[in-house]
């Protein structure tokens, strides 16, 4: 499951900037958000395209009192607001990008290399669905648990004397929703690695693995 369930390691925004693509970007309107704030609502009105210019937005679905979340946007990444899922701004003073997705689509078509980077988000987007349903799906809390903070070792870890500081800027309750478990599933899950040594906590939102053997001895168990 991915650390950031961020969409792809490309990002938009710098693309955007570039001089080549400066008829591309003058579609685009400023859009702001607070903190909690919902974006948008499935099938949205509005049939917009929005890259995140600063802050994150969660992508989730909800069905009856649960929450699944599929993915947290950071600067730079792509969505729509015409889709089957809900946004919602995770910071004060997120800042979108929006366009209508008709104008956008035409835009792109003028710009080949434009559309050689959209391709390659899509299929980033593609193979993060697959991979956070197949965890939602087939696994066990503890084992999604163990996968996102492999998957966070990789994507943002730093190597120190104890072993890999992830600075994952999430508390328990955005872990919980990321994971589709509750809030005190994630927090009993995270104080066990704590005792056995797998973990080492350094505060609310930063953690340090020290064994990263047994995080993988989980998942191979699965």
């Amino acid at each position: 499951m991915p650390a950031r369930m961020k969409l792809t390691d490309i990002d938009l925004i710098k693309a955007l900037r570039s001089p080549e693509y400066s008829d591309l970007l003058s579609i685009f309107q400023e859009r702001a958000f607070q903190k909690k704030q919902i974006i948008s609502f499935p099938n949205h009105e509005e049939d917009l395209v929005m890259l995140v210019e600063n802050g994150r937005v969660r992508v989730f679905l909800s069905y009856e009192d649960k929450e699944f979340t599929l993915s947290i946007l950071e600067k730079g990444d792509i969505f729509s607001m015409h889709t089957r899922a809900f946004t919602q701004a995770l910071d004060n003073d997120t800042v979108l990008l929006v366009a209508e997705t008709k104008k956008f689509g035409e835009m792109i078509t003028r710009y080949p290399q434009f559309s050689l980077i959209m391709i390659k988000v899509l299929g980033d987007l593609l193979k993060n669905s697959i991979t956070i349903i197949n965890g939602l799906v087939f696994q066990e809390a503890h084992t999604r648990l163990a996968e996102f903070l492999m998957n966070a070792a990789k994507d943002k870890g730093c190597q120190v004397d104890e072993g890999i500081q992830l600075e994952l800027g999430l508390n328990v309750e955005d872990i919980s929703t990321i994971l589709g478990t509750s809030r005190q599933t994630v927090s009993f899950l995270l104080n066990d690695f704590y005792r056995s040594g797998i973990l080492l906590k350094v505060n609310r939102r930063t953690l340090i693995i020290k064994d990263m053997d047994m995080l993988k001895k989980m998942l191979d168990k699965e």
